[in-house]
């Protein structure tokens, strides 16, 4: 008689114990301004920079459990940050600022900047990376893309051969890198930028982010639930077929096999077969959402209304 209770039971106890594998998104800190974050980077475990409009820009030093106000000493957006350990970082800021700190962000100090011509459209940067202590990047406006081989004190043009808004840059190695950017451009290297590949994946539409695990492994995500995969370094770009029309602007591994992507109205996708098969999470928020970062044991995303959540991978 007790069989059909103790089978419920069972199955009852069975669900939740997947449900709490699968861990939990929660709200682990909120800026008062409530103004849009744009970007989260964690150099290891415990130490990492929030960033934002109008210059915000918050470090943790205890894995997320205290945020402490950095002065970034502008009052312009700041799209990108990019750390190459816990001392040497790099902010992109809007005007076509690049920004530098040796102290982990207690100084920021100005790398370069683009001059702009009285009457000329406004040109920007958008995303910065850096493969290695002496060789960097930054994408941008119009075709845009700088290099520099001495750690960013000089940055260098170089010949990019499209007008098209670049919006993200990855580098594999100090040679191997891509930029994603407006009317589906991708744009390869493996020569350190001094040429630049056009490869096609069929889409017109923007794309917002690439993500780069060794030599030949790389996703990408963009508008209308675009993902495409390449395992061959981009010789193909296969689509990757999701039940999601909501923009997706950010993707990033823990592992070869772990994945996240974030994007518009809370979205947050999540693989755990190298990005070949995408399950939506539930975010418990429906702001829109634009930086992620993904360590070994945690997950973090930022985005609208100061939001920065935080998942724990179990």
């Amino acid at each position: 008689m007790n069989r059909p209770r103790n089978f419920f039971l069972g199955l009852f106890l069975l669900v939740m114990t997947a449900a709490t594998l699968q861990g939990q998104w929660l709200v682990a800190f909120q800026d008062r301004s409530k103004r849009e974050l744009n970007g989260v980077f964690f150099i290891d475990q415990d130490v990492g920079w929030i960033i934002g409009d109008s210059g915000i820009i918050h470090n943790t030093k205890d894995r997320g459990t205290d945020w402490v106000p950095q002065r970034s000493g502008i009052k312009a957006n700041i799209k990108d940050v990019f750390f190459r350990n816990r001392e040497d970082g790099w902010l992109i800021a809007s005007g076509g600022q690049v920004l530098r700190t040796e102290d982990g962000g207690d100084n920021w100090v100005s790398s370069f900047k683009l001059e702009s011509e009285r009457g000329a459209p406004k040109q920007g940067f958008n995303s910065i990376y850096f493969p290695s202590k002496k060789h960097g990047w930054v994408v941008g406006t119009s075709g845009r893309i700088m290099s520099s081989e001495d750690g960013g004190k000089s940055w260098r043009e170089q010949e990019s051969g499209t007008t098209e808004d670049l919006l993200h840059v990855k580098f594999a190695n100090d040679k191997r890198g891509w930029v994603v950017g407006s009317n589906g451009t991708i744009l390869f290297t493996d020569d350190s930028g001094r040429t630049w590949e056009d490869q096609k994946c069929g889409f017109s539409g923007y794309l917002y982010h690439i993500e780069v695990r060794g030599k030949n492994n790389a996703w990408i995500v963009g508008d209308n639930g675009a993902i495409f995969r390449t395992t061959d370094a981009g010789t193909k770009w296969e689509q990757v077929d999701v039940n999601i029309k909501e923009t997706l602007v950010n993707v990033g591994f823990s592992n070869d096999a772990s994945g996240w992507i974030v994007g518009w109205k809370g979205t947050i996708l999540r693989s755990g077969d190298g990005g070949r098969n995408w399950v939506e999470q539930e975010s418990g928020t429906k702001v829109n959402l634009y930086g992620l970062s993904v360590t070994k044991k945690d997950v973090w995303a930022v985005g609208a209304e100061g939001i920065v959540l935080k998942y724990n991978v179990r």
